[in-house]
């Protein structure tokens, strides 16, 4: 029979103190991968929305609400649960811009509050091409007779028309991280990123003004970070424990029905110069 060997008295506190090291580092880094594959779904998805924006906008005249569910329908696998009660319900997929859009759907729970007040929506549809500049010009193209309500999608007479009728869709998916830790560690290095950028851009002699008050980091961001207001919303929703980074994806395609120049359809209301 084999004699165990006798434990250093020292031994047990040694395992502690290391366990105590190692299993914090491996909870973060399984959270950290967890969270680093979800966003990559959601990149995943936000490639597929822009495929269907643009395929929804091809055949049905560019019209920018018709793209935007679209959209929505193919992030919807990375959405959260909808609000409770009745008005949360998705009845249908085409009724998921309204009823699960959190950043800006009515005041039905605490939280969908804390998103209306930023005013942010959870997906942007965008139309690269035609420019916005360009409308004006474009549907004027064809003279007095078609009074400027339409471009014929076969037309192959006149370049700018031809160039037009290339669609191009930008989506836009402010992705919500949801895996604790992870979620507030990736947003505080796109933040970080951000601002850095912005320093710069500012170039290597500006100079910053005295810190009153506050932390480092949002002074920081204040001098240097991209000014924009989807920027300072992103910052007002982490304020509020909800981290979220823009998802950004384009594509073209072919025209298959004529582009419309009406106030309710079209690209009129989602064009933008850049």
């Amino acid at each position: 029979m084999k004699k165990s060997l006798p434990t250093h008295p020292g031994e047990s506190g040694q395992v502690v103190v290391e366990s105590a090291l190692v299993i914090p580092v491996m909870v973060f880094l399984i959270l950290g991968i967890l969270q680093l594959g979800t966003l990559h779904h959601a990149r995943l998805m936000t490639e597929y929305a822009a495929y269907r924006a643009a395929r929804a906008g091809i055949v049905n005249h560019g019209d920018c609400e018709t793209m935007r569910k679209a959209a929505y329908v193919a992030v919807l696998p990375t959405l959260g649960p909808p609000s409770s009660g009745g008005e949360g319900r998705v009845d249908t997929l085409i009724r998921v811009a309204q009823v699960h859009d959190a950043y800006t759907a009515g005041p039905q729970a605490d939280q969908n509050q804390r998103y209306t007040q930023v005013d942010l929506e959870r997906v942007r549809v965008e139309v690269l091409n035609p420019r916005r500049s360009q409308l004006p010009g474009l549907f004027s193209s064809y003279g007095s007779h078609m009074q400027g309500r339409e471009l014929d999608y076969d037309d192959v007479r006149n370049a700018q028309v031809i160039e037009a009728n290339l669609l191009t869709v930008r989506v836009t998916y402010f992705y919500e991280m949801r895996i604790p830790f992870a979620n507030w560690q990736l947003h505080a290095f796109y933040m970080g990123r951000e601002a850095l950028k912005g320093l710069a851009m500012r170039g290597p002699n500006f100079t910053t003004q005295k810190v009153n008050g506050g932390s480092l980091t949002d002074h920081l961001e204040d001098q240097g970070a991209s000014q924009s207001d989807d920027h300072q919303k992103i910052r007002d929703l982490a304020a509020s424990n909800i981290f979220a980074i823009p998802v950004v994806t384009t594509y073209s395609m072919r025209m298959q029905s004529n582009l419309l120049n009406n106030g309710a359809h079209g690209p009129n209301s989602c064009a933008v110069d850049g």
